[in-house]
């Protein structure tokens, strides 16, 4: 004859009830608080390259001064509250490895003196490789930026991750700025490292 397990307590049974729903209703309250992201790959002609932003993006430009001239550059940008994912690109007047270099050095230098005041850490470079979007794609030689700072408008903080690199007459940011509450939260970290290895130039 088989045993017939004892009968559930009344706090066992509305624990084995309700544990489930108040996960669910856990996940979407998480859900509802965390920023939307809407991820999609758009592909610019006219700056040569690809990219994977968390939403539509919009189109700006302006000139920039690199090597003692100004030289323009396009920018496409997509805002997921305090943070911006853009993408700019200098279109340099040849296809010259010191040119390259000189762009380089003052987009950093740009991105660091629009940081704010130094939040007193100094910033952070590494070398990277940045993948091509052709199939199959071919390695480029980068460097990865990491800096913070505070706004002087506001005093809020600002965290910087930027990735560098340039090929033919083409110099290359991709960046991801967050201020305010987002430059203190940790959690972001995996959005910011989606759209740094989602860039590709042509």
């Amino acid at each position: 004859m088989r045993s017939v397990p004892p009968p559930l307590s009344l706090s066992a049974a509305v624990r084995r009830t309700l544990l489930p729903f108040a996960a669910a209703l856990l996940a979407l309250a998480l859900c509802a608080c965390s920023p939307r992201y809407d991820w999609r790959t758009i592909q610019s002609g006219e700056g040569g390259y690809a990219a994977l932003y968390p939403g539509k993006p919009t189109s700006a430009a302006r000139d920039v001064t690199i090597a003692g001239r100004k030289l323009p550059m396009t920018m496409e940008a997509a805002r997921v509250d305090d943070t911006l994912f853009a993408v700019g690109v200098v279109t340099l007047p040849a296809d010259d490895p010191e040119l390259r270099r000189e762009a380089l050095a003052a987009m950093q230098a740009g991105l660091l003196a629009n940081l704010g005041t130094p939040s007193g850490e100094p910033a952070r470079t590494r070398p990277v490789t940045i993948m091509t979007a052709e199939r199959p794609g071919r390695p480029l030689d980068g460097v990865e930026v990491q800096a913070s700072g505070v706004s002087p408008q506001d005093q809020s903080p600002r965290r910087l991750t930027a990735r560098l690199v340039a090929v033919g007459v083409r110099a290359y940011q991709a960046v991801v700025l967050e201020s305010g509450e987002a430059a203190r939260d940790a959690r972001q970290a995996e959005q910011v490292e989606q759209f740094l290895e989602g860039f590709h130039p042509f």
